[in-house]
Order: structure tokens, then C-alpha cells, then sequence
């Protein structure tokens, strides 16, 4: 499920639709709002997606901060500027068969 946490992807939908990954919502990484209550948000979220037996994918990781912070919470799939900026298909892949 991307983008979880806005739009149409609420709580709600979890038990509604069969997933097994969720993609956490880049804007609960920005600096907007209470950064608090956003690692507490954070924090709850991961357990919820674990305990239902499903992965959770954050975007939009752009420090080594929110990389660490989300990995001390349990999310070990990330994306984002902190780890490659976009690039073409060929540039990947070369990147790919190289490691």
C-alpha cells in the first residue's frame, strides 16, 4: 500500500484490502509539524505493520538521522535522497550488476 498514512490510505483499509507491504508516507519524515509526534507515529506504526505480519517501506529518507532512527524502530526498507538521487534505468543497473 503506497504513500500509507494519506489520502486514501488510511487504517481503515488494512483490514479491508490484502497487502504486505506498507509505504510509509514521506511526510512523516519532513521537518513540518511536531517532529515528536511524528517519531511516536512512526514508532507505533512500525510495530502495527509488524505484528499484522507485513513489511514497511519508508520514503523519502534524505539523512543519515531519520535512516538511523528508522532502523532503531524496526524498518529496514528504505528510499530516498539519502541513499541515491533518481537515475536512468541504465545507470542502475550498472549499479546493480557491480555490487
Amino acid at each position: 500500500m503506497d504513500d500509507f498514512g494519506s489520502g486514501y490510505s488510511s487504517l481503515n483499509m488494512l483490514k479491508d484490502v490484502p497487502v504486505d507491504q506498507i509505504k510509509l508516507d514521506l511526510h512523516f519524515l519532513t521537518k513540518s509539524g511536531s517532529p515528536e509526534k511524528s517519531r511516536t507515529i512512526i514508532r507505533y506504526m512500525v510495530q502495527m505493520v509488524h505484528s499484522l505480519g507485513m513489511t514497511m517501506l519508508a520514503e523519502g529518507v534524505e539523512t543519515a538521522e531519520q535512516a538511523q532512527f528508522l532502523q532503531a524502530m524496526g524498518c529496514s526498507e528504505m528510499q530516498g535522497y539519502y541513499f541515491h538521487k533518481p537515475m536512468p534505468v541504465q545507470d542502475f543497473e550498472h549499479i546493480s550488476a557491480s555490487i
